[in-house]
């Protein structure tokens, strides 16, 4: 799959004259699912949200958990100091980015596609330049945990190789579980055929993007930050045509997401859980910053 195909990944627009959804990162694709409404209408009513709250913890809380936090495989037990420098920053910061998917802890889920991994890398350099703001003048970044970067000494090295004063390190990593469940027949085109429960799966991904700003030419770590995310996917155990599943889900606030093919629905899910992660971690980093 091209990298065109992946651009819905992190934003969307929503056309209620047509309740359709549009995915899109700069330029939405042309909608290819209908959302079928339920009888409540658009948003769910708050006795709703509870019992899906409730629905997912009862389902998941006892099965897993937020992955591991990684950042001290890269960084070791370096601790964020020197609060006053990173208050002294001001105007645009350019700085290096290294953007690792980790998946070397124990539980981990599978690594994001390479599309969805190169389009997550390039949502974070547009939410740290709107953030904080940090313009990456140098990237690496890598899907394969096999990576030269582990420890702080080399993350150092590859800074001063790079000949940027500031670097901004984020490790993204998530933990997944998936369960049988039965899902609601409408949005089946096979009408009273598939009238009753479908049997299927669900699956929870559960995100976190580590996040570190590093002063290279003093050698400390001015910030370290987190963002956590959830995203769910329900899929049938044996695909019919529908516009309904399979579906990813990232909150009851948002509309849902339709993948646009079977085999991408675990990817698209991960990818999901990863960027709104990583939203999170950024606007921890320009709280630390005290920016404004």
């Amino acid at each position: 799959m091209t990298n065109s195909g992946w651009h819905w990944l992190f934003s969307y627009q929503y056309n209620r004259g047509e309740d359709l959804i549009c995915l899109g990162l700069e330029n939405p694709l042309t909608p290819r699912r209908k959302i079928v409404p339920d009888e409540h209408g658009d948003r769910r009513p708050l006795l709703s949200t509870i019992l899906w709250i409730s629905m997912l913890s009862g389902l998941f809380g006892g099965c897993t958990g937020w992955p591991q936090a990684r950042l001290d495989a890269y960084l070791g037990q370096q601790p964020a100091r020197d609060p006053s420098r990173l208050a002294e920053l001001s105007g645009v910061v350019q700085a290096g980015l290294v953007m690792i998917n980790d998946t070397t802890a124990p539980g981990s889920a599978p690594k994001l596609s390479e599309a969805s991994f190169a389009s997550l890398t390039e949502h974070v350099q547009k939410q740290l330049m709107h953030a904080a703001p940090v313009e990456v003048v140098r990237l690496v970044h890598s899907s394969n945990p096999a990576t030269s970067l582990r420890n702080f000494a080399a993350v150092l090295q590859w800074g001063q190789d790079q000949r940027v004063e500031y670097l901004v390190l984020v490790i993204l990593s998530s933990a997944e579980i998936e369960v049988p469940e039965r899902f609601p027949w409408r949005g089946s085109t096979l009408g009273a055929i598939a009238r009753g429960l479908l049997l299927g799966y669900r699956a929870e991904n559960l995100a976190l993007a580590e996040l570190a700003l590093i002063d290279v030419r003093a050698g400390h770590v001015l910030a370290r930050v987190e963002g956590y995310a959830w995203a769910s996917l329900d899929r049938l155990d044996v695909p019919l045509e529908s516009n309904v599943y399979p579906m990813v889900r990232r909150n009851l606030e948002d509309p849902p997401i339709y993948p646009e093919k079977e085999e991408d629905a675990h990817d698209v899910m991960r990818a999901v859980a990863g960027g709104d992660a990583i939203d999170q971690a950024v606007l921890h980093l320009k709280e630390a910053w005290g920016r404004s």
